[in-house]
C-alpha cells in the first residue's frame, strides 16, 4: 500500500500541483535546475516502487481465491484484474520512454546549457511536452489502475 500511495501520489502531485507551479513561477536556467533535481530524485523512487507494487501483486495475485491461472479470464474479478494488468503495461511503457529517452535528452541540454553552449529551445519544449504528456497518461492511466482495482475488490 506504501509503495502506491508513494508512486501514485507522487505521479498525481507531481502533474497537477508541482509541475504547473514551477512552469509559472519559475524561469530560465533555475526551473531547468529544479525540474533536472526533481527528476534525479523521484524517478528513481518511481522505479523502485513499481518493483515493489509488481513483486506484491504476484503474490497477492496468485494466492487470491479467484485465481484460475496464467491468462484464465472466466470470471469478473479475472477481467478486471487482466484490464488492470494492460493499464499497468501502458504505464511502465511510458515510465521506460521517458526514463530512457526523454530525461537524457533534458540532461543532455542542461549540459550544453551549463558549459555555456548554445540550446536548441525547439528541441527542449519538445523533450519538455513530451515529458508533460507521459506525465499526463500516466496520471490517468494510474486513475483507471485505482478503479480496476476497486472492480477487483469489489467482485471477489
Amino acid at each position: 500500500m506504501i509503495a502506491t500511495v508513494i508512486w501514485l501520489g507522487g505521479l498525481i502531485s507531481i502533474t497537477f500541483v508541482v509541475l504547473p507551479f514551477i512552469q509559472k513561477k519559475i524561469t530560465g536556467e533555475e526551473k531547468e535546475k529544479l525540474l533536472s533535481s526533481l527528476q534525479n530524485y523521484l524517478n528513481p523512487l518511481g522505479w523502485f516502487c513499481l518493483f515493489i507494487l509488481v513483486g506484491t501483486g504476484m503474490f497477492q495475485m496468485s494466492a487470491h481465491p479467484s485465481y484460475q491461472g496464467f491468462l484464465s479470464i472466466e470470471n469478473d474479478w479475472a477481467v478486471a484484474l487482466f484490464i488492470k494488468h494492460i493499464f499497468i503495461i501502458f504505464m511502465v511503457i511510458a515510465m521506460g520512454y521517458l526514463t530512457w529517452f526523454v530525461l537524457p535528452g533534458l540532461k543532455r541540454i542542461a549540459l550544453k546549457q551549463k558549459l555555456g553552449k548554445d540550446i536548441d529551445s525547439l528541441k527542449l519544449l519538445r523533450y519538455r511536452n513530451q515529458e508533460r504528456l507521459i506525465l499526463w497518461t500516466n496520471s490517468i492511466l494510474a486513475i483507471f489502475v485505482l478503479i480496476f482495482t476497486a472492480w477487483a475488490r469489489s467482485v471477489s
